[in-house]
This record gives structure tokens, sequence and C-alpha cells, in this order.
């Protein structure tokens, strides 16, 4: 079976390697492998010249048969060669790879002498394939075959990364593809692996097609993509040996190759390119230098061209009614080109031109370029800009914009300009295409208010919006007016003009030519020296002209205008009499005001057309002659006033008059004025006049002044009064110095006055307010304080000892000395222990103090108290009855048959006041317990005082009475001080039971003995014994259900002889009665007490029975080994004779 597997597979490799070999011949059938241009619709490009990026991911899927109507490829990457461009097959969105995608495979090797593995051995170095995803299964060996481990595999990871093969910003583009492969080596699970580049998948039983993408999700027909080239290696290993992989032939199906084969070897495997940022693929080429234009043939390969928005390229607009295409190259260093692209109905063609600057080409430029008969439809073209970054490899373009003609526009929202408001700025223009929709408005003459009766041109400058132009006739309106005119400027903008005028500008009112102060001339015309009228050519007095105001605020907004003078009282003459008014008409003529609207102008004559009014002045007045006057002021003493002293008249005046004004223009003062004598009568103001008669040329004249007479000053002295609460009246005082006569008044409140000095006996500050008053005198009104200030007096709570339950003393405290007033005294107090628990070291504390004086007033606010605390001692009550009793017991585990004892009790009583004392006059109820049976007993403890009696129980625990247990050995030895001698005592209980030693009752440390089995044996070791003082110690073996005691004796070592001893190193004991129970142990060796040892002398001897069964144990030890010897003997030979 072996050899036939052998010789199969022998054979197998035989045909196997023939049809390897086979498949490297070329195919001897079938034609070119071309690649149809999809028929255009109408002029556009066929798809396999240009195709969008909706187009890349759709257009060229194939169907679920692996074939597709429309084939194109792309040029992405370059081959091993580092020069030569990799072509690829576009197959359409790969849907398990997220984002815009399509899978490419490469439509020819992309390198060669590549092996899928160097040897045919199997791998079982699992760093080969750590990173292939199996589902569930540990793999720890696969076949030459395994793709995942395979140098296949891991070169085409390095060409992936491989600047030579794809550029950094190439290798951005490319996605990384999950697919699924199987492991025959491993009951042929599958795994996953995730790369850029990968190895397409076959399938040897249905060898027609190939598979790509996720989850070979697309298919190929071999028929269709493969039908030239070379065979190339595919992913999938073949199931019947480890060390043969599959290929894609040339021919039609799916072949073997050993996996070490080197002939020829090709690599062509799928990727996957991420399209979110490519535009367009185009089989059309750029112009390197000038133009460059051809048909496109039906096997050219397209090129990426990425979106360039941020490239700063340019732009480019083309306008299908003009033909015209005009670019802008943008601000980039790269060579940029313009490509037009399109179709003839029969053939793709191409149009290129490298742009420098602004250029515009039109349809019949390219048209000849590329000798076509057809004219050229810029709609149905691919227009772009491009450039090509030489260091990624990479071609990026804007797309071009068509550009449609504006022929006319409809300027709006232009404010007709108006005299003296500011001229608009902002127009509007919703004509589409029109990007300025709200242009500034500029005007010429450049004012920012419009003039009056002024021409002014408004200019809008539009800006037409992308796409869009404006036609070379193109017209516009003005707020639904015809412009006045419309250019074509050469930016492309337009500027529209139009005209307006403004009206008159109105003159709204007219101040009138100046005249002299207070209309009243300063010269005496028709005198010697003056002018004959004010009217004449040389007076200045009367304006020359008139000053208009015009509507609104452009400057200027007003203009003096000049004006003729006419006399129009008295039928024209000039009375020249002083201070005789004369009334005069001034006049702005019609002439001066062509240019303007005067109509609404106040003084407007329409029947003239001129401006006029009259005004009336006043002569100059008689010479004033000079008297000035001071007010002054003087204080009231009594005394009569000389008034005349308070005037200095003009020598040219006439006779003086003093007079004393009155009413509601006089002073506030009274009294009378005798020629120059003033007698005051009440202080104040007084209004004094003096009047002058007229005197030749000099007027007559008069001065008021006013005097003022204040009131007289009273003089005084105040004081304040201070003291310490004394209970007596005390007041301030007020004394008057000068003048006599005056009135004094008091006030508490400020208010209310009266003659009365108040008094005050209480603490505090009280302000008391007096007033002096006199006629012609200022009134005083001030104050001063009398202070009482508080008495200090300090109350100490004297010291007090009460029984606890009992109120302090009230009336125990002391004042200080010299601290009340007489008659004064305490009515009201309390005194506040700070505890009402027992104590040695409390405090009373005072409170709530109140004064009264003989006649029961309260006083206590005039001291100031000082409160002090007393001592406090609360002691314990022995009147009380106890609370409650605690009681306690030492002991309280017996075993049946024990007595109960009670000498261990430890009581404690408790009181209502917390105090606690141990007590020993309790009763307790231990004759009533039973003590025979097992079981918990209550022993009740009873306290009585005061008549009260409180109790409490203690549980009693009863065992049942302890097993009998006997010392068999070793009782009552005796051990001497200073040697290494052990003593050993034994029981004759179970060693399974034991649980303790004692000595002298207590439990000692298990390192100090050692137990063992035979019986229960204890060997107390020496180290121990030293540390025992002389005497008889007590001894106790302790099993878990009884105990035996015996005792043991340490002895000073007088001498070296220490007698005949017994094989456990004791002193031989032994008596004549083998059977003899052992000594019994006095009561008081029972006791823990420390002295008990000296009860014996050191002399004394304690016989100790040889106890127990004096058979020969080892005697018996040594039989029973015996005879198991002799049964292990006879169950040997039966055990041979078995087995014969």
């Amino acid at each position: 079976m072996r050899r036939l597997k052998h010789n199969f597979k022998k054979g197998m490799a035989f045909v196997l390697s023939l049809a390897m070999v086979a498949g490297l011949v070329p195919a001897m059938s079938g034609g070119a492998n071309t690649v149809q241009a999809a028929t255009g619709s109408g002029t556009e490009p066929s798809v396999t010249a240009y195709a969008t990026k909706a187009q890349l991911m759709t257009a060229f899927t194939p169907d679920a048969n692996g074939t597709a109507t429309t084939k194109g490829k792309l040029v992405f990457g370059k081959k091993s060669d580092g020069t030569t461009a990799q072509e690829w097959y576009i197959l359409g969105k790969d849907e398990g790879v997220s984002g815009d995608n399509t899978i490419i495979v490469a439509a020819s090797p992309i390198a060669r002498g590549q092996k899928f593995n160097s040897d045919i051995s199997n791998k079982n170095d699992e760093n080969l394939w750590s990173d292939c995803v199996y589902s569930e299964a540990t793999i720890t060996e696969v076949y030459a075959n395994h793709y995942g481990a395979s140098e296949l595999r891991d070169t085409l990871q390095g060409m992936a990364t491989n600047t030579s093969y794809f550029t950094s910003a190439e290798q951005g583009l490319m996605n990384a593809t999950t697919v699924t492969t199987k492991d025959t080596k491993n009951s042929s699970v599958t795994y996953t692996t995730t790369d850029k580049l990968y190895a397409l998948q076959g399938d040897y039983d249905n060898d027609q097609y190939l598979w790509a993408g996720t989850d070979d999700s697309t298919v190929l027909a071999m028929s269709s993509y493969l039908r030239n080239g070379e065979w190339f290696w595919l992913r999938s290993p073949y199931g019947g040996s480890g060390d043969f992989a599959l290929c894609a032939d040339r021919g039609y199906y799916v072949i073997l190759g050993r996996v070490d084969i080197d002939s020829g070897s090709p690599v062509q495997p799928a990727s996957n390119l991420d399209l979110s940022s490519v535009l367009f693929a185009s089989a059309a080429t750029a112009a390197s230098s000038d133009t460059k234009s051809e048909k496109i043939t039906d096997s050219a390969a397209m090129t990426l061209r990425l979106d360039g928005t941020g490239k700063d390229i340019g732009t480019v607009t083309y306008n299908t009614t003009t033909g015209d295409i005009k670019v802008v190259k943008g601000t980039t260093s790269q060579t940029v080109a313009l490509v037009v692209q399109g179709n003839d109905g029969t053939n793709d063609w191409y149009y290129s031109k490298q742009i420098t600057g602004t250029e515009t080409i039109n349809a019949s430029d390219i048209k000849s370029a590329l000798s076509l008969t057809s004219d050229i439809d810029l709609s149905a073209c691919k227009i772009w800009l491009e450039t090509t970054d030489s260091t990624s490899n990479l071609t990026y373009a804007v797309n071009a914009t068509d550009i449609i003609s504006i022929t006319s526009v409809a300027i709006t929202d232009i404010d007709i300009p108006v005299s003296n408001t500011a001229l608009d700025t902002e127009a509007s223009c919703t004509t589409e295409g029109v990007k300025s929709t709200t242009p500034q408005i500029t005007w010429t003459p450049s004012d920012t208010t419009a003039g009056y009766n002024k021409s002014y041109t408004a200019s809008v400058t539009l800006t037409a919006d992308t796409g869009y132009e404006f036609a070379d006739n193109v017209t516009a309106t003005v707020s639904g007016n015809t412009a006045t005119s419309v250019t074509k400027n050469a930016d492309g903008t337009l500027t529209v003009t139009k005209e307006f005028t403004t009206d008159k500008r109105k003159i709204e009112s007219v101040a009138a030519p100046t005249v002299p102060e207070n209309n009243t001339f300063t010269a005496y015309y028709g005198y010697d020296g003056y002018d004959t009228t004010p009217i004449s050519g040389t007076n200045t007095e009367l304006g020359k002209t008139a000053t208009v105001t015009f509507e609104g605020t452009t400057s200027p907004t007003t203009e003096d205008m000049a004006v003729t003078w006419t006399i129009e009282s008295d039928g024209g003459v000039y009375d020249k009499t002083p201070e005789a008014e004369n009334t005069f008409r001034w006049t702005i003529p019609e002439s001066a005001l062509t240019n303007y609207n005067a109509a609404d102008c106040q003084g407007y004559d329409i029947s003239t057309g001129n401006i006029t009014g009259t005004i009336t002045v006043k002569n100059k007045a008689a010479t004033p002659v000079a008297i000035t006057g001071t007010d002054s002021s003087i204080v009231y003493t009594g005394a009569t006033v000389d008034v005349s002293q308070y005037f200095s008249i003009d020598n040219n005046a006439g006779a003086a008059t003093y007079t004393l004004v009155t009413g509601t223009n006089g002073g506030t003062g009274e009294g009378t004025l005798s020629d120059t004598t003033l007698t005051v009568t009440h202080t104040g103001t007084f209004k004094i006049k003096v009047s002058t008669a007229a005197n030749g040329i000099f007027a007559a004249g008069e001065k008021t002044v006013t005097l003022t007479v204040d009131n007289g000053t009273i003089l005084y002295t105040a004081t304040d009064y201070s003291t310490t609460y004394d209970g007596q009246p005390h007041s301030i005082s007020v004394s008057v110095t000068n003048p006599e006569g005056t009135d004094v008044t008091y006030s508490t409140d400020g208010v209310t006055y009266g003659s009365d000095n108040p008094s005050f006996s209480n603490e505090g500050t009280h302000t008391v307010y007096y007033r002096i008053t006199k006629d012609n005198y200022t009134t005083v009104e001030a104050s001063k304080t009398v202070t009482i200030n508080k008495k200090p007096v300090t109350i100490t709570a004297q010291e007090q000892d009460i029984v606890w339950g009992n109120d302090i003393n009230q009336s125990l405290y002391t004042v200080s000395e010299d601290g009340l007033i007489t008659g004064d005294s305490i009515k009201e107090i309390t005194l506040t222990p700070s505890t009402t628990d027992r104590t040695e070291n409390g405090t009373i504390s005072v409170s709530g103090v109140k004064i009264e004086n003989a006649a029961g007033v309260d006083v206590t606010a005039n001291y100031d108290i000082t409160m002090a605390n007393g001592n406090l001692k609360i002691t314990h009550n022995t009147a009380l009855a106890p609370e409650r009793i605690e009681a306690s017991k030492t002991k309280t585990t017996y075993t049946a048959g024990d007595t109960l004892n009670v000498d261990d009790l430890a009581v404690t009583v408790y009181y209502a006041d917390g105090y606690s004392e141990p007590v020993q006059d309790y009763t307790t109820n231990v004759f009533a317990i039973d003590m025979s049976a097992d079981g918990d007993k209550i022993l009740t403890v009873s306290y009585t005082k005061n008549g009260v009696t409180k109790t409490k129980d203690i549980t009693i625990k009863v065992n049942a009475a302890l097993a009998s247990y006997k010392i068999i050995s070793g009782a009552d030895s005796e051990w001497k001080q200073n040697t290494d001698r052990t003593i050993t005592i034994g029981g004759n209980g179970e060693f399974s039971k034991f649980e303790s030693v004692k000595v002298d009752g207590s439990i000692i440390d298990a390192k100090n003995y050692t137990a063992k089995e035979g019986s229960t044996i204890i060997i107390l070791k020496a180290d121990y014994l030293k540390t025992l003082s002389v005497g008889t110690h007590s001894f106790e073996i302790v099993w878990a259900d009884g105990s035996a005691v015996t005792s043991f004796k340490v002895s000073k070592n007088t001498s070296d002889n220490e007698g005949s001893k017994d094989n456990n190193g004791n002193k031989d004991n032994s008596n004549d009665n083998p059977n003899s129970n052992p000594a019994a142990v006095p009561d008081d060796k029972k006791t823990n007490d420390s002295n008990s040892g000296n009860n014996t002398d050191d002399s004394q001897q304690i016989t100790a029975p040889q106890t127990g069964d004096n058979s020969h144990l080892m005697l018996w030890v040594t039989l029973l080994a015996a005879s198991l010897a002799g049964l292990l003997a006879l169950l040997s030979v039966r055990m041979k004779k078995d087995d014969e």
C-alpha cells in the first residue's frame, strides 16, 4: 500500500512536473488580448479612455461568469526594472474594503524569477505564518505550498513598500485586502491574510476561472482576461501534494507548479486602490512642451487624475457659445498643461497645451490640430488642467467650468441723489451669473453727500460668477432706466454708469445784517465830527451783508450776501436825537438769488424776488456819570451807621439823594434811614440807593449797595460732667458772660427745650442740648454730656459640698467690698452647678443677677458685674438603692460530683449617681444547685441595700465525670540538680487522647518534654528540670476525658553517688508489691502554691513502687517479628509454585 502510495506519489509528481513544464510552453491558439473601447455617447469620450470615479467602481466590474462587456486598464506603479509602467485591469469596487475603491489585477507580470518557496519541505517555524488569521485551529506545521508562509507572499509584501515599484504617495493609495486561503496540511482549514498586494485564487477542479477581492468576491474568466501572456503564480495550494501550488496558464485553465520551480516564475498580483481623492482616469497624455494632440488607441491604459484642489494648479473655463477655453496658470512651480479630450464619433482624441500664464484657446484651434472634419462641441468634451508630481508619480487635475454669456444686467436699489443727502454706496444686482450681488457705487465727482443743482455719474463695476462671462454686446438698466454707458473691461468685468442731476439748494432762513450792540448806535450821527446818517458810505455800524442758511448739512451751509440800506421811518428822514429810535430796511436783490430757491425763506418778496427786512436802532444815549458802591458787612453792636461811606460819586454828577429800598426788592433787615444815618432795629440786609440828577451832557445816575448787618456773638462757657455711679443726680453747667439778658434753655432730645437743666443718676453717657438766645445775636445751640460710669462689683459663688441628688444653696455667695452703694441690694441671683454628677472639681457659676435700690427700682445696669465661679463637690448618696449588680466567677466549669465553691466570686454594685463598689455581703443559691449531674446550672447572686435587692445570674457548666486514670510508672520520682538525667512518668490513658502535661497545676510547653506511645509515656527534659526549684512538684497527665496525678521531687545533689537508677534515669523506687497503686498525693499538693515543694524535707525519701504490667514487652515484639518473617517466607514459596 505504501509502495502504491509512494509509486502514486512518484507518478503524480512526474505528471505534475510534466504539467508544469507544459504550462511553460506558449499557447499556440488565440490572438492578441485587446481592450475594446466602449462606443461613445454622442461625442463624449469612451469610458475606456476617460472614466469618472463612479465608473471606475462600476463600469468595469465582471459579471457572475467572470466576463465584462467593457474592460479598462490603468497605469500604476513600475515593473521590477523600475522604469517600465505597470498596467492593471480595472475590476470595480470591493465591498469588503471601506470607502471608494476599485480592485486592480496586473495585466502582465510585474516581476519574474520568483519561486513560490525555495524548498519543498514542510515548515514548522510559526513566525512564518504568525500574521495569518485562523478561526480556531492552532497550527504548528504547514506544507511548502502554504501561501501565508511563502516566499511569494513575502516578495509581494516587499514590493508594496518598495519605492522602486510604487512611490510613497502611490503606496498611500493602495488599500489592504483581506483574502482567504486553504491550509491543506491542516484538514484544509482556511486562514486569512491582509496585504496591499496579493496573489489571485484558483481552483484546480474549476480551472477556467480566477478570483480576486475580499472573500473572492470578483470572478475573472481566464478566457476573457488571460488569453495571452505568461503563466503566473496563484496563492492556492494543490490539495494532492504539499509541494505543489496552483498557477494560471496563459491558455484557459489552472495548472500545477512545484513550489521551487524557477522557470520564469512570473508574478502577476492583484491590489486595491483608494479612490477617495481621485477625480477621474484618462488615457490622454499631457503636453510636456508646447502642444500635443493625437487619437487614443483602443489598447491605451488610463492614468488616475487626483483632485488638485489646494495645489494651486490654476483655473480653466470654457464657453460653449464662443468655443473659447480660458486658462489661468496658478502659482505652482510644476509644469501645468491644459487637456481637452473628446470623441469624433469613431475615435477618442485629446489635445494638450502647456500653460505658462493666461491663455485662450478656441475650439477651432483644436479642430485644426487634430485635422477633424466636424466642429467640436465643448459641452461633450472633458476639459481640465493637470500637473504631474515627478516625486510621487501622481497626476493632479482641476476640471474646467462651463461659461455662460450674460447678455443683459439689471442694477437696482440705487437711491437717486438728493441734495444734502449722503450718496448711496451700494446697489443690487440679481441677474443670473453676476457674482457681485451688492456692488459698490463710485460717484463722479467723488462727493459723499450730494450737492445742490449738480450733475453726478454713478459707476458700478460687476464681476461675472464662475462659469459666466459678460457678452461683448451686453446691455444694462439702472433702476429700470437705460444705463448711460456699459463698458466691458479687459479683465472681463463690466462697468455700468448712470447720470443724475440734483435740485437747486433751498434757502431756509436769513439772518438780518448786523446792527450795533443792543440796537444802539455808538456815535452821535448828525452831530459835528460824525456822519450825517448811519447809512452813509463810511458807516460800519449797520452790516453790509445778510447771512442766508441753506438746507441740509453740505458745506457751505451758510453764505453772506450783500445788502442795500434805506431809512424807512419819518418819510426817510433820520432823527438824530440821543436815544431816539429810527427804522431801517435792508434788501438782498433778486440777482444774488439766481442759483437758489428762496421761495420758502422768511422775508422773501414774491413780487420783486428780493429778500428784505426792517430793523429799529436807538441813538446813542447821553454820557452817564460814574457812581460806585461797595457791598459791605458789619456785626451788630447797637450803634447807628453812616451809609455814605459805602459810595463814591463822580464829580460831574448832580445832587445825591439816599433812600432805603423796601418792598420786594428791599433787604431783610429792619430800621430807618435819615439822610445818611441808618438806625438798625432788626439785623439783616439793607438795600441803600443813592440817586444823582442829570447835569448837562451827563445823564442822571444811581447806585444801590447791600449792607449786611450780622447778628452779634454771645460769649459763654459750657462744661461736661463725668463720675462713677453713686446714686446721686448730676448735670452740665452753662454760664453767659456777654451780653446781658440772654435766655438759656435745655433739652434732652434736641427738639423740646425748657428752662430746667436736666440731671441724671443712672450709668451711661447722657447728652444735654442747650440753647442761648437774644435779639440781634446769633442763637447758640450745642450740647454737653453727663457721663456716669458703671460701678465695678464682683459677686463670687461660695464653695459648696453636697450629696448627689441635692440642690446647691442659692444664697451662698459674696459681694466684693465697696461693691454696692448704700441703699442698693441684690434682689435676684442664680447659682448654677457645672454638673449634677458626682465630682470633686465641679464649679458653681453666677448668673441672673438683679440689683434694686431702696425704692425697688432695677439698677443692675449701673454696675459692671464680675461673676466668679465657686468650687463644687458632689459626693455619693449613701441612701441610694442599687440600680444593678455585676458578678463574675473565676471558675465556671466543673465535673459532676465536684463541690461548687463561691470563694472566687467578685460582686460589684452600681448606683444611679454613677458610683460603684465591690461588696462581700451578698448571698447565693449555691446550696440549692445539684452538682451531681452534668449540664448548665444557674448560680444566682443577690445583694440588698436600702430595701432594694438586685440579682445577677452566672451560668455554671458541669461536665460529666472524667474517666479514672492512674500513673503506672515513675510516680513520686526524684531528680537531683546539676545532672543531665530526665524523669519518665507513664499513665494508663490512651495516647490518642493525650492533650497536655501540667506541673504545679500549670500546662507546660510541649518543648519541655517528650510524649510517646506505650499507654502514655512523658519524659521531662533535663533543661526543663533545671528551671525548677528544690522541693516536691505536682505532676498531671491530661487526656481528653480525664487525668492522672502524681508528684516528683527536685533535690540538691550532695554527692556523685546517686544510688541505683532504673533504665529511665529514675531512682530505684520499686517495692515488693508489683500491682500496688500509686501513692496518693496529699490535698495540699494540688495547689499552685510555689512553696508546696518545701513541705518535704530534703532528706525525705519518697517510695515510688513499680506499677503496671511487668511482662517483657521486647520479648513479645521479637516473637511477633519472627512470626511475620515466617509467614512471608511461606507466601513467597507459594507464589513461585503458582508461576510454574
